[in-house]
């Protein structure tokens, strides 16, 4: 009798402890009681007089939103983890182009002197022409105007961090190149008294107020598509 269910004996227990139960179920409870001492414990309970022990009801609803719950907190942290991870993908990504543009694109680094010569210096129309040639094997890749109080004008070549090599035909690096004072002057509000290439801790002459020059030649001011004063 022991393959009867035990929920079904125990509904028949309170029935069978009171004697009110039909001579068939009294029969398959006693041959239950033979084989299962769980419920023998059941019927002994009840005829001391103890409190039935309380069955817990399975709430499956409550089971299924347990169940949806941590479904979403799962596809919650999901998706949190998808967004940390665009974030730090974008982060890393914006820190390799900003370390690109430092390197190879940003014009940071002072080009020397050591290397820098300065040639054929002359004058036309207040403009004062010299001849740039830094011969260190690297590509200038632009030239920077200062000018401090004292009226040092300075003209700075600037490179990458990451040097590129000359090639020719040179350009900055090896080329001619002039200053136009009264238009500086005015730009800069600082009257201009010497022109130096370089920076202020490392500097070479170009040209100082009161130096005698020669008149630029023809061939110099047609490159940078001026006239000759003397031609106006």
């Amino acid at each position: 009798m022991r393959d009867v269910p035990c929920r079904v004996i125990e509904d028949l227990l309170p029935l069978y402890h009171d004697d009110v139960c039909s001579e068939e179920s009294r029969a398959l409870v006693e041959g239950h009681l033979s084989q299962c001492e769980a419920c023998r414990n059941e019927l002994q309970r009840m005829r001391a007089g103890l409190p039935v022990e309380e069955k817990v009801t399975v709430d499956r609803n409550s089971d299924d939103r347990v169940m949806k719950g941590i479904a979403s907190s799962w596809k919650k942290g999901k998706k949190r983890s998808f967004w940390k991870g665009m974030l730090v993908t974008s982060v890393v990504a914006a820190c390799l182009v900003l370390a690109y543009v430092g390197l190879f694109q940003w014009k940071v680094v002072n080009v020397g002197t050591e290397n820098a010569e300065i040639s054929k210096v002359s004058q036309a129309d207040g403009k004062i022409f010299f001849h740039l040639n830094v011969d260190d094997g690297y590509r200038i890749s632009t030239l920077k105007y200062d000018v401090n109080s004292n009226g040092d004008f300075y003209v700075t070549g600037k490179r990458q961090v990451i040097k590129e090599e000359a090639s020719l035909p040179s350009t900055l690096e090896n080329a001619d190149e002039f200053v136009d004072l009264s238009e500086q002057e005015e730009i800069r509000g600082e009257k201009i008294e010497a022109i130096y290439f370089g920076t202020p801790d490392d500097r070479k002459l170009i040209w100082k107020e009161g130096m005698d020059l020669p008149e630029t030649d023809q061939s110099v001011l047609e490159r940078f598509g001026l006239n000759s004063p003397l031609q106006k």
